[in-house]
């Protein structure tokens, strides 16, 4: 009789070791595009990457290069899966704009927009700037040849206040890491940052205090400033933010970092990462600060200029 039980027993376990062999085996495999290892890029595809291995059972690898001119194209054309990406290089991809001139990514697709980045322009504290139209023949961070995507930016943010660029003094820039190094030598006026970013506390403390220029939130302010950079928006900035130079409620331009996916991901993955997002979005990012602040809100954020991928859209109940 203990003879019989024992194949038994066997078999069945067998069946479960089987079973559980063959649903690991059959678990989508999403292939993350990051930039380079140390960047905050990497950061927030590595986070993203292990968070849908952890909550979604998806089969996560990240992959780093160069930047996004090196990586969305082999999204674009099915290489690799997925991408977290800040929309002005999305934006410039989609259009074939900017380091993309000639050779627009036209098969990218949203999964989810993911967290705010909130941008502005900086000027010393002492500089008796107070707006963005009291710029008006003053030097201005310009060029960004190593970010070419966040021109249009600086640009959208002097529209904002009703200037052009002939309205200043262009002086030119690497980069808007640069700019702040301009800014506490003195060599320009204001400069577009991340109001968040860490040279924010370097620059307040060796230039004796920095503060960032409200942006008009009028229908045509907005309109002037969305027609160069259409896919920024304006976001309120308050004390209990506690961001540097920013001592009362003002408003300031945002840009989001999102997730895109291209033509050969599984439709199963995608269902599952959106669901990710939309579920336990909160409590990832709460637990990996590279992640910004995401909500229900900011992960079904919609664009007209840039299409969810069909899975996504019919989780997030975006039309696109």
């Amino acid at each position: 009789m203990i003879g019989s039980k024992l194949p038994h027993a066997l078999c069945i376990g067998a069946a479960v070791l089987a079973t559980g062999v063959c649903a690991q085996a059959q678990a989508p495999s999403v292939r993350f595009a990051a930039g380079q290892q140390g960047s905050q890029n990497y950061g927030v595809n590595a986070a993203l990457a292990q968070a849908f291995k952890t909550d979604a059972n998806l089969n996560t690898t990240v992959q780093a290069f160069g930047g996004p001119t090196a990586y969305l194209p082999l999204v674009n054309s099915g290489e690799l899966d997925v991408a977290a990406v800040v929309m002005p290089d999305l934006g410039d991809a989609i259009r074939g704009a900017g380091p993309f001139s000639g050779n627009a990514q036209k098969n990218l697709r949203l999964v989810a927009a993911l967290f705010a980045s909130p941008v502005g322009l900086m000027v010393r504290k002492d500089s008796g700037i107070a707006s963005i139209r009291d710029l008006k023949g003053k030097r201005v961070s310009w060029g960004l040849t190593a970010q070419a995507s966040l021109l249009p930016y600086v640009e959208g943010a002097l529209a904002n206040g009703g200037l052009t660029r002939n309205d200043v003094k262009l002086v030119p820039v690497a980069s808007v890491a640069n700019g702040v190094d301009d800014l506490v030598a003195g060599r320009v006026d204001a400069t577009l940052f991340a109001l968040r970013g860490g040279k924010v506390v370097e620059a307040d403390s060796a230039s004796g205090g920095i503060r960032w220029l409200p942006f008009d939130t009028s229908a045509p302010a907005l309109a002037r400033m969305q027609a160069i950079a259409p896919e920024a928006y304006l976001a309120t900035v308050t004390p209990a933010d506690k961001v540097v130079g920013a001592s009362t409620p003002m408003s300031t331009m945002a840009y989001d970092y999102v997730l895109v996916t291209g033509p050969k991901t599984a439709d199963a993955a995608i269902t599952a990462m959106a669901m990710t997002l939309r579920e336990k979005g909160a409590e990832i990012a709460k637990a990996n600060k590279v992640l910004g602040t995401m909500t229900a809100q900011s992960i079904a954020r919609p664009y007209k200029q840039v299409p969810h991928h069909p899975a996504a859209s019919a989780v997030l109940g975006i039309k696109n």
